[in-house]
């Protein structure tokens, strides 16, 4: 169990960082608050942009390696290129990594769970074709 607990604990944080960035660029697109109070849309947008990316890359990826190269990338990738009319493809990217990570954390659940289906289908498949 603290296994799978803590595969599930990054998730969450990355998941208030992403929703942390999609207030930011909301609010950037519709001048509401903070944006309203500070009057750079431009770069509360981008810095909205720029954590989304970063919770893209390290919910995707499982690898300290991996996110280390990534997530400076795609955060400034995103805050490069968010508009308007690109901000609903760049959320669209966050939710395909959210759930590359929620099929990873079933099929780990699943071999938790049931860790002799897999020699038990390999004995089946071996014994079929012999």
């Amino acid at each position: 169990m603290p296994t799978w607990l803590a595969l599930t604990r990054p998730a969450i944080t990355h998941t208030v960082t992403a929703a942390a960035g999609i207030f930011l660029m909301r609010a950037a697109l519709t001048l509401t608050t903070p944006v309203d109070l500070t009057g750079m849309p431009g770069l509360a947008g981008s810095l909205g942009a720029a954590l989304l990316g970063a919770a893209t890359a390290l919910t995707a990826s499982h690898s300290r390696v991996i996110r280390t190269i990534t997530a400076p990338g795609l955060a400034i990738g995103y805050a490069l290129v968010f508009s308007y009319d690109t901000s609903s493809a760049l959320i669209v990217g966050y939710l395909i990594a959210l759930t590359w990570w929620g099929l990873r954390l079933t099929a780990h659940t699943l071999r938790l769970a049931f860790p002799h289906v897999r020699s038990t289908l390999c004995r089946l498949t071996d014994h079929a074709t012999g």
